[in-house]
């Protein structure tokens, strides 16, 4: 039938359509444009994206740790000491790493031994003693008329001299004792220690390991127990949001948390429109991990 009609067409006749494939396209017509009005009545939410709907809109964001530090030193030396191993929690000022420090303990046995020697003070005391002791008793026989005032001034000179010994003696001891603590402090920063509680997240040198300049970094540490859920809304919403208010967030398991509004961007990102806003969520049982996404409703 199709074949005939197709030659009545091509001698110039006139078609003869038939009903039923006439049907079968308009049908066809509607699901296509049923499909494209879905389509364009939706918007394909991705990273800080706003996905629409009849009453509210969502915003993915994501979690990351609310600390994180690439924990080094500022000591040239060879790593004598790990003391963790990645998945541990250290504790605010517990040692994480040793480096090589026995010219540092020599340096500080020297001061204390140096600092302890204080002979030079003694001495300059007991002249000290015995030169206003002699003063004393020329002034009584000066008034007895048994001595000059030459023998006076000559026993005050002393007795100034004794005093600058004295003060110099003094002086000597107060350097020390800052000689013993720089070398306590060079002792001490041989120790790499804990900024803050947390946890370590990887282990970039091992032991015997030099630290130079170029590659200081010996472990990462987040803290975890508190994370940041960070979301990227459109400008126009972002009033919405005031610090210190609670909001709730959808995890990616699907439950809801609370959060706390931390930090609302001041600027607003002129290729999305949106500002970043910074929630606190609390995760002291650890069940939440770091890099999840999250769902906020507007």
């Amino acid at each position: 039938m199709i074949a005939q009609q197709n030659r009545q067409f091509a001698y110039g006749g006139e078609p003869s359509f038939n009903p039923k494939i006439l049907c079968v396209v308009f049908g066809f017509t509607c699901v296509v444009l049923a499909f494209a009005s879905i389509a364009n009545s939706q918007t394909v939410s991705g990273y800080g994206m706003v996905e629409e709907s009849d009453s509210s809109s969502q915003v993915v964001g994501f979690t990351e740790p609310f600390k994180q530090i690439e924990l080094a030193s500022d000591e040239l030396g060879s790593i004598a000491e790990m003391f963790v191993v990645e998945g541990d929690f250290v504790a605010e000022k517990a040692v994480v790493a040793q480096l090589d420090n026995r010219v540092q303990k020599l340096q500080l046995e020297m001061a204390t031994q140096i600092l302890s020697n204080k002979s030079e003070l003694v001495v300059a005391e007991q002249i000290l003693a015995k030169r206003k002791s002699i003063l004393n008793r020329l002034r009584v026989i000066q008034a007895k008329g048994h001595a000059s005032d030459a023998e006076i001034i000559r026993a005050e000179m002393e007795l100034a001299i004794a005093k600058s010994k004295l003060l110099s003696a003094q002086e000597d001891v107060a350097i020390r004792k800052i000689e013993k603590q720089r070398a306590l402090m060079q002792l001490e920063r041989r120790s790499i220690l804990a900024p803050f509680d947390g946890v370590v997240s990887k282990i970039h040198r091992k032991r015997g390991e030099f630290l130079s300049p170029l590659h200081p970094e010996v472990v990462t540490i987040v803290q975890v127990d508190r994370l940041l859920a960070i979301f990227n809304v459109p400008s126009s919403q972002a009033s919405m949001f005031k610090a210190g208010a609670t909001h709730q967030v959808q995890l990616s398991n699907g439950y809801t948390v609370d959060a706390v509004v931390e930090k609302i961007g001041i600027v607003t990102d002129a290729q999305s429109g949106t500002v970043e806003i910074k929630f606190v969520i609390q995760n002291a049982d650890g069940q939440i991990r770091s890099g999840e996404s999250v769902v906020l409703n507007i």
